[in-house]
């Protein structure tokens, strides 16, 4: 299933029993190849996908409890990476956040910042191949349902 917000028109709508895996870059080019290899790597979730991060914060918002993983480029107009995942991890902290790109954040205080308080849970570098990222998904799918079990233990 592919959802594109922003500059491409919605294709299907998301399943209402699903998570959902959101994938945010304003190259539209990015979005597509990394749903087209997630949804044949993982089965249960939905993927949609944004090229306006104020648009994918507007949809977190609305349904931030169904959101299991949100994966961000840092570089994007009118708002980055490190911004909306920050507000993503405030409106839901159980949600996972993944950010990939290309941007050096070398002796970067507020990107270090974010790793450390878990605003960021991984890291990628782009450019990032295919397998890799599916590897890092479900590394992160897992980490939230264990999250999810054990805080319905507690």
């Amino acid at each position: 299933m592919v959802l594109l917000y922003g500059l491409v028109s919605v294709h299907e709508r998301i399943a209402t029993n699903k998570k959902i895996v959101s994938i945010v870059d304003d190259e539209i080019d990015i979005t597509v190849l990394f749903e087209n290899a997630i949804c044949a790597d993982i089965t249960g979730f939905s993927v949609v996908c944004f090229n306006d991060p104020g648009i994918a914060l507007e949809h977190f918002s609305k349904n931030k409890h169904a959101y299991a993983l949100v994966i961000s480029d840092m570089k994007m107009p009118n708002m980055d990476g490190l911004a909306l995942l920050n507000k993503a991890k405030e409106l839901n902290p159980k949600v996972r956040t993944m950010l990939v790109s290309a941007y050096d954040f070398h002796n970067n205080p507020i990107f270090e910042k974010y790793l450390q308080k878990g605003i960021i849970d991984p890291f990628t570098e782009k450019p990032i191949k295919i397998n890799r990222l599916c590897q890092k998904v479900g590394d992160e799918i897992q980490a939230y349902r264990q999250g999810v079990k054990k805080s319905n233990l507690t």
